[in-house]
């Protein structure tokens, strides 16, 4: 037997019990593909189930899963809808879940940070916000950021879980805050909201074969409607650097925990390797790591039994043998790339979950899989 196979003949006894039970702010983080959203969702049943009330903000989720969340398309599902058959013991809290719209989640933004009704619509009303406002590169990240401190300070819930959006780029949302911060302290932007008379300096310069050429690609209207956006926000520019201040700060609080969700498959290990790496430089609080969609890893042939099956005919045997060999080779590689993450996690718990028969995207499927990530027992009956 390999030292690989040692090392996880049996699955680890990492558990997530006390970061749903100790934690103000959850995020999960990692790549597509990989389960996060579901793991979000299970999370939030979790605490649920011990008592809190929690709510879940989902960013694209499968269909049939957004369905057992009670969450229908449209307008509605920004807002938190209280998920059903999730919680009937005395003693269980409340989930709640909703969809994250960007878009919106920028309008109230500004209309919070503005002084006035007229300061939020000349915002609001520019094209070039308009243009922007749901696919500014970054903006889904930041947004599911400025939701969860939305929900955080609201004080109406124990629990906010986010389920962040998966991105190349794994550190994105991490950053998100301190890029804003940076934006508003750029010259280009510095340069166009400044006063009247050196604003007039900065127009004076449509001269410049830059903005020239912008001009005729675009029209001199695209050109003014973006710098006037920069003037109307810089009305609003010190709320936003405060808010952006206090979210980098509570995703440092100890209340807070990341919980980075990876596949065994190599690209996904490597990005969430990234992810695990970022969280510790930038002193965010690592709450856990979940592996997902392991391959179960078959009991190991001895020598004898290889002599025995050596002089196998062709035949059903031969074909569950090679089976057998294929899916051992795959487990243990599998395997050592969920150890490269163990070692980045540290101390944190690690929770592993087996590749499952059918995708979880009912209530009692994420019921069975809560008590897989803070159990680490089988899941628990209907009642």
């Amino acid at each position: 037997m390999s030292d690989v196979e040692q090392r996880h003949g049996g699955e680890r006894d990492g558990s997530l019990v006390d970061v749903v039970r100790r934690c103000d702010l959850i995020l999960t983080c990692g790549p597509g593909g990989v389960g996060k959203t579901t793991t979000a969702a299970a999370l939030g049943v979790a605490a649920a189930r011990a008592g809190r009330r929690t709510v879940v903000v989902t960013v694209d989720p499968a269909r049939r899963l957004a369905d057992a969340l009670g969450l229908a398309q449209g307008a509605a599902a920004d807002q938190p809808h209280q998920v059903p058959e999730v919680t009937r013991r005395s003693t269980d809290g409340e989930l709640w879940a909703l969809m994250l719209d960007a878009e919106k989640t920028f309008d109230r933004l500004v209309r919070s940070q503005s002084a006035n009704r007229a300061q939020a619509e000349a915002v609001l009303n520019n094209p070039v916000y308009q243009a922007i406002s749901g696919s500014l590169s970054g903006a889904q990240e930041y947004m599911a950021i400025e939701r969860l401190h939305e929900l955080h300070v609201s004080g109406e819930w124990d629990l906010v879980i986010v389920d962040t959006p998966p991105s190349r780029h794994a550190i994105d949302l991490l950053e998100a805050p301190d890029r804003l911060v940076g934006f508003l302290g750029h010259p280009i932007y510095r340069a166009l909201t400044v006063g009247q008379r050196t604003f007039a300096k900065v127009t004076d310069a449509a001269s410049s074969m830059f903005l020239w050429a912008v001009k005729r690609l675009a029209g001199p209207q695209i050109v003014e409607d973006t710098v006037e956006f920069f003037r109307s926000l810089a009305n609003i520019e010190g709320g936003l650097r405060r808010r952006a201040k206090e979210v980098s700060k509570l995703l440092r609080a100890d209340s807070t925990a990341f919980v980075v969700v990876s596949s065994p498959r190599a690209e996904a290990v490597g990005e969430a390797g990234h992810l695990l790496d970022a969280v510790g430089e930038k002193g965010f609080p690592l709450g856990g790591l979940v592996v997902n969609l392991i391959h179960p890893l078959p009991v190991a042939l001895s020598d004898d039994d290889e002599g025995l099956l050596a002089d196998l005919d062709d035949g059903p045997l031969l074909d569950h043998l090679a089976w057998h060999r294929e899916l051992s080779t795959l487990a243990l590689a599998e395997r050592r790339e969920i150890e490269a993450l163990e070692a980045l996690a540290a101390d944190a718990p690690v929770v592993e979950l087996p590749l499952l028969d059918v995708d979880v995207h009912d209530v009692e499927g994420l019921v069975g899989l809560a008590s897989r990530l803070v159990e680490r027992a089988d899941p628990p009956g209907s009642s």
